[in-house]
């Protein structure tokens, strides 16, 4: 059995048969605004590894991995299904040891080890939705606890990760609150590894609360069971991924393409030579 909790393969459409038989799910003007997020969080992670934490940010991978399939960036995207916004690895640890190793098979699995992230060829950007920074927190505390249990330094390890959170855009003031200002998490981190992107509240709450998800929920009660490892077929979770296939396939469309890179091109970043070499291998298809 797979160390992975289940989720459908989008770029096995064959494998998924009567699943998303029928007329493709509508996608609407939503897809405008997921690209324009997905330009910003590639942006802002740099020329980086994209992990993207939990089921909120589902639909911003299934976008890239449909747009940057066959590029040189085709295996940057990874997809960490994880719950632990409030509970710290070593709260997990004092009810649920099995599941709290279990995890650490997932990291591993996913070569997210503190060991492989401080050898990594490149940083390897978390992304999430984030609202008060708690989820992040405890990703990070269960990496840094973990290194040092392992004898791994956990400053190497975070000299190789940013930090990417999606906040609801708001008007700029002296007042905004700024997580990489004021959550303690973020202190041994240099401020050029805390990345924000911030997007219509309309959009943030659409994916953070609104949205059928394909994956199940993995939150500690859950790590390591079965439950996890199931495929889900209840009618929620099957309209999802209908509209994740939907999604995948557009992104991976020539057009949709285009629009992505021109999207990226309008960014600030492309004065750096790895977001111009990306944008070329899009408009090459």
């Amino acid at each position: 059995m797979s160390d992975l909790p289940f989720r459908w393969n989008l770029a096995r459409r064959e494998q998924l048969g009567s699943l998303v038989a029928g007329e493709p799910a509508a996608l609407g003007s939503i897809v405008g605004d997921i690209r324009e997020c997905c330009a910003r969080v590639v942006a802002q992670a740099g020329d980086s590894r994209l992990v993207f934490v939990g089921r909120s940010p589902e639909s911003l991978y299934d976008y890239l991995a449909g747009a940057l399939a066959e590029t040189s960036w085709e295996e940057r995207c990874t997809h960490l299904n994880l719950s632990m916004r409030f509970e710290t690895a070593e709260e997990v640890a004092g009810h649920n040891p099995e599941g709290l190793r279990a995890i650490y098979r997932q990291f591993r699995t996913l070569h997210l080890s503190p060991a492989e992230i401080a050898a990594s060829e490149r940083p390897v950007a978390l992304v999430d939705l984030l609202l008060e920074g708690l989820t992040f927190g405890n990703v990070v505390g269960l990496l840094t606890g973990w290194a040092a249990r392992e004898g791994v330094d956990p400053a190497a390890v975070r000299r190789r990760m940013r930090i990417v959170g999606i906040t609801v855009r708001q008007k700029n003031s002296p007042n905004t609150w700024r997580w990489y200002q004021r959550v303690p998490w973020v202190e041994p981190f240099p401020r050029s590894a805390l990345r924000g992107v911030s997007i219509s509240g309309e959009l943030w709450h659409y994916l953070g609360d609104w949205q059928d998800k394909v994956a199940r929920w993995n939150g500690p009660r859950v790590w390591g069971t079965d439950e996890v490892f199931t495929p889900p077929r209840d009618p929620e979770k099957l309209q999802a991924l209908r509209f994740a296939v939907a999604l995948h396939e557009a992104a991976r469309g020539r057009e949709e393409r285009e629009r992505f890179a021109a999207e990226l091109a309008a960014r600030p970043e492309m004065k750096h030579a790895w977001l111009r070499r990306l944008v070329l291998e899009l408009r090459r298809g």
